[in-house]
């Protein structure tokens, strides 16, 4: 979280810097950097919105890839099918986030992805 608004913030003084830049030249006037400024200053929010959520669901799949290493089972939707997986009957793929049956399993070479995925004890509740 901390990143982020550090990021925001130097965003936030660059657009700031570079429209005194452009008003100092003469290339817009007062009025103009002020509809400037609150363009940014929009653009900025956006960003930094999209970098929250983003942030939040790298988040929650990194919990669900440590409970699936912890040995919890977890309940991913594929399709209009409910799979149980746990350590095993799956194994977890790193590089790519999924989850890919075990050789001796009924899944063998079934990928799953982690974000399809949900912990068991959550599902009740929802």
């Amino acid at each position: 979280m901390v990143r982020f608004w550090v990021l925001f913030i130097l965003i936030l003084a660059l657009l700031a810097f570079l429209a005194q830049i452009l008003s100092k030249f003469n290339i817009i006037n007062r009025k103009m950097r002020i509809y400037f400024g609150i363009l940014l200053l929009v653009i900025a929010m956006g960003i930094g919105v999209f970098t929250f959520f983003q942030n939040k669901k790298e988040d929650e799949i990194n919990n669900l890839a440590q409970f699936f290493l912890q040995g919890k089972s977890l309940i991913c939707q594929v399709g209009t099918q409910n799979i149980e997986t746990n350590r095993a009957t799956f194994n977890f793929i790193s590089g790519t986030l999924t989850l890919m049956g075990k050789e001796k399993s009924d899944y063998y070479r079934k990928t799953i992805p982690l974000k399809a995925c949900k912990l068991k004890d959550d599902t009740k509740s929802h």
